[in-house]
């Protein structure tokens, strides 16, 4: 009888947490919509945000009364009413596709807790105008910003060390990016279509361009590749403006590639 009752003890502590834990984790923010719930998974005091129920407008403030350290795979995939998201410091990780085709989402503030950002993460969030990238991220999978047409600049802080193939692929909008120091390589396809960008200044720290990575870029008429630079796509630059020059060192890849590409190029010190 002592035993049955400890083991009742344990099991009722168990439920009433997780009634607290639900309790918690209910969208409390201006704009959204009150009866949507999140969902979680809970595991040693922390918890992985996984789904939402019902519909979520407007702003979504994760709770940050609990330690979330994860926003699961397509956690909220698809959720076209969404127009912002707070996302907690605690958080370490934001899955695959979860935020894909979030279409209404305009803003989003990737705090410094955060060290990766899963593929298609942002997949054709095409109201996505402001995005900012926590200096702790230290990955960008691929195709992380698929088509976020109206994206206009983005900074790619110098923790992160691979830009994931395709990871800005057809991003229309996009006139402005400043890769910092410690990017070490950009991935196929990884600015593809960027038709608004005009510039690309290429950091000390790049080894290696992927194939098609600047690809389609129609307006793009400098880019300037140190001579870390030792790989380059074959295709990296293909369907290029006709004034785009590379900026380049003397015997460099860069510019042995734009000779062998036919591409104009002038020598920096």
């Amino acid at each position: 009888m002592k035993q049955m009752k400890s083991r009742w003890g344990r099991g009722a502590m168990c439920a009433c947490l997780m009634i607290m834990v639900m309790a918690l984790f209910t969208p409390c923010a201006s704009g959204a919509d009150t009866n949507a719930q999140l969902g979680y998974e809970v595991e040693d005091g922390s918890a992985i945000v996984t789904r939402y129920e019902g519909e979520l407008k407007g702003d979504l403030l994760i709770p940050s009364e609990l330690a979330v350290t994860g926003i699961a795979d397509y956690a909220f995939y698809g959720c076209s009413s969404l127009t912002s998201v707070t996302i907690p410091d605690s958080v370490t990780s934001i899955g695959d596709s979860a935020f894909t085709e979030c279409s209404g989402l305009t803003s989003i503030i990737i705090p410094d807790s955060v060290t990766s950002i899963g593929g298609s993460a942002f997949y054709q969030c095409s109201g996505l105008t402001s995005v900012t990238i926590g200096s702790g991220v230290t990955s960008i999978g691929g195709s992380t910003f698929y088509q976020c047409s109206s994206l206009a600049s983005i900074t790619i802080p110098g923790g992160v060390t691979n830009i994931g193939d395709s990871a800005f692929f057809e991003c229309s909008g996009l006139t402005s990016v400043i890769i910092e120091n410690g990017v070490t390589s950009i991935g196929d396809w990884a600015f593809y279509g960027c038709s608004s960008l005009t510039s690309v200044t290429i950091p000390d720290s790049v080894t290696s361009i992927g194939d098609y990575a600047f690809d389609g870029c129609s307006s793009l008429t400098s880019v300037t590749i140190p001579d870390s630079v030792t790989s380059i796509g074959d295709s990296a630059f293909d369907w290029y403006n006709e004034e785009l020059a590379l900026r380049v060192k003397q015997g460099s890849a860069a510019e042995q590639y734009a000779k062998d590409k036919d591409i104009a190029y002038v020598f920096i010190d």
